[in-house]
């Protein structure tokens, strides 16, 4: 089964291809402008999860985990446009900022006393399950914005 971020640049491939043929209209280059967004931060995600240091020390690990932390907080924040929201959909998107939001704290309280202890391999791994938590509320929130759906990914 392909992962999302392959889904998704299929769908991109797809639509690079298309545009040889016909000239795609405003729908379609809003969906495109989505999905390359997206692409980008799990991209961006993968590159911090194989490049997560390993290592006992953990002012090894602080400049990492402050890279992955702040990349995190701007998603929060950035790209808060989509398509006109009624009031049911406004809530949703509350609920998934919020849910989001929420995670992200779980994590910094839990990161907050991270110690390594005998295994210099924890912080890749606990980075790796942070990012993975963090991705599915992301494109939840994300998806109260501007849906992509399965058939399109």
């Amino acid at each position: 089964m392909a992962t999302m971020l392959e889904c998704y640049i299929a769908r991109k491939d797809s639509f690079d291809n298309g545009m040889q043929n016909v000239m795609p209209g405003p729908i379609h280059i809003w969906l495109q402008q989505e999905l390359l967004y997206r692409i980008e931060v799990l991209e961006a995600c993968q590159m911090f999860a194989k490049t997560a240091p390993q290592s006992l020390d953990t002012k090894d690990l602080f400049w990492h985990y402050q890279m992955v932390d702040a990349y995190f907080q701007c998603l929060t924040t950035e790209r808060r446009y989509g398509t006109d929201a009624d009031e049911n959909l406004k809530k949703q998107r509350e609920t998934a900022h919020s849910n989001l939001l929420r995670i992200i704290q779980d994590y910094r309280k839990r990161l907050s006393s991270f110690t390594s202890g005998t295994d210099a391999g924890c912080y890749k791994k606990t980075i790796t399950n942070v990012i993975q938590t963090v991705l599915p509320a992301w494109v939840q929130y994300r998806q109260t914005y501007i849906e992509i759906t399965k058939e399109a990914a």
